[in-house]
Protein backbone atom coordinates (compact mmCIF):
# COMPACT_ATOMS: atom_id res chain seq x y z
CA UNK A 1 0.00 0.00 0.00
CA UNK A 2 1.39 3.45 -0.52
CA UNK A 3 1.53 6.52 1.94
CA UNK A 4 -1.58 7.81 0.90
CA UNK A 5 -3.70 4.64 0.86
CA UNK A 6 -2.67 3.76 4.43
CA UNK A 7 -3.15 8.22 5.30
CA UNK A 8 -6.80 7.50 3.60
CA UNK A 9 -7.20 4.37 6.10
CA UNK A 10 -6.43 6.35 9.25
CA UNK A 11 -8.65 9.06 8.45
CA UNK A 12 -11.49 6.53 8.47
CA UNK A 13 -10.69 5.09 11.41
CA UNK A 14 -8.11 2.93 11.00
CA UNK A 15 -6.90 1.47 14.68
CA UNK A 16 -3.33 2.92 16.02
CA UNK A 17 -1.97 -0.48 16.80
CA UNK A 18 -2.29 -1.72 13.09
CA UNK A 19 1.22 -2.95 12.22
CA UNK A 20 3.17 -1.69 9.00
CA UNK A 21 6.29 -2.38 7.35
CA UNK A 22 8.06 0.03 5.23
CA UNK A 23 9.23 -0.84 1.77
CA UNK A 24 12.81 -2.35 1.85
CA UNK A 25 12.89 -2.89 5.77
CA UNK A 26 12.92 -6.24 8.14
CA UNK A 27 10.72 -4.21 11.45
CA UNK A 28 7.15 -3.96 11.80
CA UNK A 29 6.14 -0.82 13.56
CA UNK A 30 2.86 0.92 14.92
CA UNK A 31 1.34 3.63 12.93
CA UNK A 32 2.12 5.79 16.21
CA UNK A 33 5.67 5.13 15.37
CA UNK A 34 5.94 6.37 11.85
CA UNK A 35 6.40 10.31 11.95
CA UNK A 36 4.11 10.68 8.97
CA UNK A 37 1.44 8.17 9.69
CA UNK A 38 1.62 9.66 13.67
CA UNK A 39 0.88 12.81 12.66
CA UNK A 40 -2.24 11.76 11.11
CA UNK A 41 -3.42 9.82 14.25
CA UNK A 42 -2.81 12.59 16.16
CA UNK A 43 -5.02 15.34 13.50
CA UNK A 44 -7.99 12.40 13.48
CA UNK A 45 -7.77 12.44 17.11
CA UNK A 46 -8.27 16.74 16.92
CA UNK A 47 -11.00 16.22 14.68
CA UNK A 48 -12.82 13.59 16.96
CA UNK A 49 -12.44 15.86 20.10
CA UNK A 50 -10.29 13.34 21.96
CA UNK A 51 -6.25 12.50 22.11
CA UNK A 52 -5.44 8.71 21.31
CA UNK A 53 -3.48 6.85 23.79
CA UNK A 54 -0.32 7.77 22.94
CA UNK A 55 -0.87 11.43 21.55
CA UNK A 56 -2.38 12.84 24.96
CA UNK A 57 1.87 12.20 26.03
CA UNK A 58 3.15 13.60 22.84
CA UNK A 59 1.75 16.85 23.19
CA UNK A 60 3.87 17.27 26.54
CA UNK A 61 7.65 17.46 26.08
CA UNK A 62 9.99 15.87 29.04
CA UNK A 63 10.36 18.79 31.03
CA UNK A 64 7.26 20.22 31.40
CA UNK A 65 6.36 17.42 32.62
CA UNK A 66 8.80 17.44 34.82
CA UNK A 67 7.46 21.14 36.02
CA UNK A 68 4.40 19.58 36.20
CA UNK A 69 5.22 17.03 38.98
CA UNK A 70 7.58 19.84 40.80
CA UNK A 71 4.73 21.81 40.79
CA UNK A 72 2.48 19.28 42.11
CA UNK A 73 4.50 17.97 44.81
CA UNK A 74 5.31 22.09 46.24
CA UNK A 75 1.58 22.18 46.61
CA UNK A 76 1.56 19.16 48.42
CA UNK A 77 4.85 20.10 51.00
CA UNK A 78 3.13 23.49 51.53
CA UNK A 79 0.29 21.56 52.48
CA UNK A 80 0.70 19.46 54.68
CA UNK A 81 3.43 22.42 56.28
CA UNK A 82 1.01 24.34 56.77
CA UNK A 83 -1.66 21.72 58.42
CA UNK A 84 1.77 20.06 60.95
CA UNK A 85 1.89 24.26 61.80
CA UNK A 86 -1.30 24.69 61.97
CA UNK A 87 -2.06 21.56 64.36
CA UNK A 88 0.73 22.46 66.46
CA UNK A 89 1.05 26.27 66.92
CA UNK A 90 0.93 26.45 70.94
CA UNK A 91 3.72 23.84 71.25
CA UNK A 92 5.87 25.51 68.60
CA UNK A 93 5.56 28.76 70.54
CA UNK A 94 6.31 27.43 73.57
CA UNK A 95 9.33 25.23 72.06
CA UNK A 96 10.08 28.80 71.06
CA UNK A 97 9.83 30.99 74.32
CA UNK A 98 11.39 27.66 76.01
CA UNK A 99 15.13 28.14 73.70
CA UNK A 100 14.57 31.88 73.92
CA UNK A 101 14.91 31.64 78.07
CA UNK A 102 17.35 29.37 77.87
CA UNK A 103 19.30 31.33 76.00
CA UNK A 104 19.19 33.98 78.51
CA UNK A 105 19.47 32.18 81.20
CA UNK A 106 23.16 30.86 80.47
CA UNK A 107 22.44 27.50 83.10
CA UNK A 108 19.32 25.05 83.12
CA UNK A 109 16.45 25.71 85.06
CA UNK A 110 15.21 22.64 85.49
CA UNK A 111 14.34 21.61 88.71
CA UNK A 112 16.26 18.88 90.53
CA UNK A 113 14.36 16.02 92.37
CA UNK A 114 15.18 15.72 96.20
CA UNK A 115 17.68 13.56 97.05
CA UNK A 116 17.18 10.65 99.31
CA UNK A 117 18.59 10.63 103.04
CA UNK A 118 20.64 8.16 103.70
CA UNK A 119 23.83 7.86 106.45
CA UNK A 120 26.50 9.79 105.52
CA UNK A 121 29.64 8.41 104.04
CA UNK A 122 27.89 4.82 104.69
CA UNK A 123 29.55 3.22 101.12
CA UNK A 124 32.44 5.64 100.84
CA UNK A 125 33.47 4.44 104.36
CA UNK A 126 32.58 1.05 103.23
CA UNK A 127 35.07 0.99 100.21
CA UNK A 128 37.44 2.23 101.50
CA UNK A 129 37.38 -0.03 104.45
CA UNK A 130 36.92 -3.24 102.01
CA UNK A 131 40.21 -2.36 99.56
CA UNK A 132 42.22 -0.91 102.05
CA UNK A 133 42.49 -4.23 104.12
CA UNK A 134 41.80 -6.37 101.18
CA UNK A 135 38.94 -8.16 102.36
CA UNK A 136 38.59 -11.45 101.07
CA UNK A 137 35.37 -11.99 99.69
CA UNK A 138 34.09 -14.33 102.70
CA UNK A 139 34.61 -11.26 104.58
CA UNK A 140 33.06 -9.08 102.35
CA UNK A 141 30.14 -11.33 102.26
CA UNK A 142 30.01 -11.48 106.22
CA UNK A 143 30.05 -7.44 106.57
CA UNK A 144 27.63 -7.33 103.76
CA UNK A 145 25.10 -9.62 105.24
CA UNK A 146 25.44 -8.51 108.73
CA UNK A 147 24.53 -4.73 107.51
CA UNK A 148 21.72 -6.25 105.69
CA UNK A 149 20.45 -7.74 109.11
CA UNK A 150 21.21 -4.95 111.02
CA UNK A 151 17.68 -3.50 112.49
CA UNK A 152 19.36 -0.54 113.75
CA UNK A 153 21.11 1.04 110.27
CA UNK A 154 18.50 2.71 107.93
CA UNK A 155 17.69 0.16 105.29
CA UNK A 156 18.47 2.45 102.36
CA UNK A 157 22.13 3.20 104.21
CA UNK A 158 22.16 -1.01 104.49
CA UNK A 159 21.23 -1.72 101.09
CA UNK A 160 23.69 1.19 99.42
CA UNK A 161 26.48 -0.54 101.94
CA UNK A 162 26.20 -4.24 101.00
CA UNK A 163 25.69 -3.22 96.96
CA UNK A 164 29.39 -1.74 97.40
CA UNK A 165 30.78 -4.72 98.92
CA UNK A 166 28.70 -7.46 97.37
CA UNK A 167 28.56 -6.10 93.56
CA UNK A 168 32.21 -5.13 93.66
CA UNK A 169 33.21 -8.74 93.63
CA UNK A 170 34.11 -10.59 90.36
CA UNK A 171 31.41 -12.37 88.52
CA UNK A 172 33.20 -15.73 89.63
CA UNK A 173 32.68 -15.00 93.06
CA UNK A 174 29.42 -13.80 92.42
CA UNK A 175 28.56 -17.65 91.68
CA UNK A 176 29.99 -18.82 95.06
CA UNK A 177 26.56 -20.37 97.18
CA UNK A 178 27.18 -17.77 100.11
CA UNK A 179 28.00 -15.10 98.00
CA UNK A 180 24.46 -15.88 95.66
CA UNK A 181 22.67 -16.23 98.78
CA UNK A 182 23.72 -12.51 100.55
CA UNK A 183 23.08 -10.89 96.99
CA UNK A 184 19.23 -12.49 97.20
CA UNK A 185 18.97 -10.78 100.79
CA UNK A 186 20.55 -7.76 98.53
CA UNK A 187 17.23 -7.70 96.25
CA UNK A 188 14.93 -8.47 99.00
CA UNK A 189 15.81 -5.90 101.10
CA UNK A 190 16.18 -3.33 98.54
CA UNK A 191 12.54 -4.11 96.57
CA UNK A 192 10.47 -2.33 98.70
CA UNK A 193 12.90 0.52 98.47
CA UNK A 194 12.83 0.95 95.31
CA UNK A 195 8.96 0.53 94.78
CA UNK A 196 8.29 3.61 96.94
CA UNK A 197 11.21 5.17 95.09
CA UNK A 198 9.24 4.31 91.49
CA UNK A 199 6.67 6.01 93.04
CA UNK A 200 7.96 9.15 94.18
CA UNK A 201 9.56 9.25 90.23
CA UNK A 202 6.13 8.30 88.94
CA UNK A 203 4.47 12.04 90.44
CA UNK A 204 7.53 13.67 88.33
CA UNK A 205 7.36 11.17 85.51
CA UNK A 206 8.03 12.98 81.88
CA UNK A 207 8.78 11.94 78.52
CA UNK A 208 12.08 12.03 76.03
CA UNK A 209 11.51 13.01 72.74
CA UNK A 210 12.71 11.03 70.00
CA UNK A 211 16.12 13.37 69.84
CA UNK A 212 16.93 12.18 73.39
CA UNK A 213 16.22 15.61 74.93
CA UNK A 214 13.29 15.64 77.77
CA UNK A 215 10.81 18.42 77.30
CA UNK A 216 9.50 20.69 80.27
CA UNK A 217 6.04 20.84 81.40
CA UNK A 218 5.27 17.04 79.35
CA UNK A 219 4.19 14.41 82.10
CA UNK A 220 3.94 10.99 81.31
CA UNK A 221 0.53 10.67 81.69
CA UNK A 222 -1.00 13.49 79.92
CA UNK A 223 -1.59 15.24 76.43
CA UNK A 224 1.58 15.12 74.84
CA UNK A 225 0.36 17.25 71.34
CA UNK A 226 2.44 20.52 72.14
CA UNK A 227 5.72 17.94 73.58
CA UNK A 228 8.75 17.37 71.49
CA UNK A 229 7.58 18.90 68.08
CA UNK A 230 10.70 20.24 67.31
CA UNK A 231 12.70 16.99 68.17
CA UNK A 232 11.44 13.95 66.22
CA UNK A 233 7.94 14.02 68.65
CA UNK A 234 7.47 11.84 71.66
CA UNK A 235 9.67 8.88 71.82
CA UNK A 236 8.59 7.40 75.76
CA UNK A 237 7.73 8.15 78.53
CA UNK A 238 11.52 8.40 81.25
CA UNK A 239 12.51 4.92 82.21
CA UNK A 240 11.61 3.99 86.03
CA UNK A 241 14.93 3.97 88.25
CA UNK A 242 15.53 0.12 88.84
CA UNK A 243 18.26 0.60 91.84
CA UNK A 244 17.71 2.88 94.49
CA UNK A 245 20.17 5.87 94.22
CA UNK A 246 23.16 6.14 96.71
CA UNK A 247 25.34 9.00 97.42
Amino acid sequence: MSEEAVLWAIKRGLPSSTRVRPEGQDAWITLDDHPVFADELVARSTREGRAPRRGRWLAYTRMELVRVAVALASVVVAVVAYGHVAENKDGLVREIEDRWRESRAETSAEPTRPEPSVEPGAVGQAIEAANAAQLSTSERTRLGSAALADARMDARAAVCKARALLETLPSAEKRKPEVARALAQLSSKELPLLRAEQAEFEKTRGVLCGDGTKPKDCPCHGAHESCCVLHKGVARCEPLPTRIRCP
